[in-house]
């Protein structure tokens, strides 16, 4: 009996334990308590953060303490102090790296500073609360500028959209910002929006180029992204808006030129291509994709007038696609966008020629037939000519799509059943969502 009374004490016991650990007014005092231990000497109270946090957590969960600003404003700090702890360590070692949690910390304190406002009904509680507002927005600021260094755009979007948040709540209760200047912010804008637009957050990132291009931003990017953004969303005429005082602002830039030649694409406005793809050669002569891009349009000029009958025409745009194609090549001999382009062009004569084919078939004379062989050698000359820079790109790369249709049908037109069936099967397990673990056609 003894045995079981002892047993029923002891149990009881621990329901009061637990009881009192649970309960989220005795919660809050713990935890201001432990707050104030380890702000007293944070190396050697390192724990007391932890117990700070348990015990804040398990405070809020209480009726009374919901409703008290004192409670959200402890909490606030005790999650500023959690993020401070990373920083600290940021400002003696600047290779360190702050945990992921450093984010949400911050994002708690945020929201308990302005739960805490809300409810504050003293002024120093209102202080309190606007203090840790600040306070979390340098650290999303830190946050958000160590993600940067790293070239990790989307990843920096929401720190730095808090931040920015953050400074314009400060500004509209008449407290001190957390920038200095009006360029300041829009600095910070235009970050916030690039990022925005790298995170796919394409609404946010509109309005605040929207915000930028109404002030006249001097950063070319604003109005070249702002562009694509309504383009995009189909609204070109505003666009164009855009795109009209982005050049009379920035004459000659290449972002806002490689805007619009990327929108004449769309578009197909071929003609209009060819002057501005040329300005932008000259601008950026390193850049190889406009030489491609350029010889591609070359090669659409090239079909259109050779199906509208203009021989001379056709054959001078071929020209110039070949010449564009063969820059690429020459300053990057590996460079297989050319290769494939090259042998494209090629095929493209070729299916044109193949078109002629069908209407000399009905000629059956002795000179029908001989025009019909004639043009016939020629089509497979274009097709020859072609073979080999499809076969080098599947050298390299055995699972590009395009190249291995166009060698499906080379050697299908050539009669080589066997090799075009080896690369329709090729082109099946693609097709099938695998892949081909070596080339055919090996280097």
């Amino acid at each position: 009996m003894r045995k079981v009374l002892l047993g029923m004490l002891a149990f009881s016991l621990l329901a009061l334990n637990i009881q009192a650990q649970d309960d989220p007014g005795k919660a809050y005092t713990k935890a201001t308590r432990a707050l104030s231990a380890y702000n007293l000497d944070q190396a050697n109270n390192k724990e007391k953060l932890k117990e700070a946090k348990e015990n804040i957590d398990i405070a809020i969960t209480g009726e009374a303490e919901k409703m008290d600003a004192k409670v959200w404003n402890s909490r606030a700090q005790i999650y500023n102090a959690l993020v401070g702890k990373e920083v600290n360590i940021l400002y003696i070692d600047p290779t360190h790296i702050l945990p992921e949690e450093s984010e949400s910390y911050a994002a708690e304190a945020l929201k308990s500073a302005r739960k805490g406002l809300e409810l504050a009904d003293k002024k120093y509680l209102s202080k309190e609360a606007l203090a840790s507002m600040s306070e979390a927005g340098r650290y999303f600021s830190i946050i958000g500028n160590q993600r940067l260094q790293t070239s990790d755009y989307a990843g920096a979007y929401k720190p730095m959209k808090f931040f920015l948040d953050i400074d314009q709540e400060l500004r509209a209760k008449g407290e001190a910002p957390l920038m200095e200047s009006l360029e300041d912010v829009a600095n910070q804008q235009f970050v916030t929006g690039f990022c925005a637009y790298s995170a796919g957050d394409k609404e946010v990132a509109k309005n605040l180029f929207n915000t930028l291009y109404q002030a006249g931003h001097n950063e070319p990017l604003v109005y070249s992204l702002y562009f694509n953004l309504l383009v995009a969303e189909e609204k070109d005429a505003e666009a164009m808006k855009v795109m009209d005082a982005a050049k009379a602002k920035f004459p000659g830039n290449t972002e806002i030129l490689i805007s619009e030649i990327n929108y004449f694409l769309h578009e197909n406005r071929l003609d209009e291509l060819v002057g501005k793809l040329k300005l932008a050669i000259e601008k950026e002569p390193d850049n190889l994709s406009l030489y491609t891009t350029l010889g591609s349009v070359f090669d659409q000029l090239f079909q259109r007038e050779l199906e509208a009958g203009n021989e001379d025409k056709s054959t001078e745009y071929f020209g110039q696609a070949m010449s564009y194609f063969n820059q690429v090549l020459e300053k990057d001999p590996g460079s297989t966008d050319a290769m494939y382009s090259v042998g494209a062009l090629y095929y493209n004569k070729a299916a044109a020629i193949s078109k002629d084919l069908k209407k000399l078939e009905e000629d059956i004379s002795k000179e029908g037939l001989k025009r019909y062989n004639l043009k016939k050698d020629e089509m497979f000359s274009y097709f020859d000519k072609a073979l080999p820079f499809f076969e080098k790109v599947e050298s390299i790369n055995p699972n590009d799509q395009n190249t291995l249709i166009a060698l499906k049908e080379i050697f299908a037109k050539k009669d080589d059943i066997e090799l075009s069936n080896e690369f329709k099967k090729r082109l099946e397990v693609i097709t099938a969502g695998g892949t081909n673990t070596e080339s055919y056609f090996k280097n």
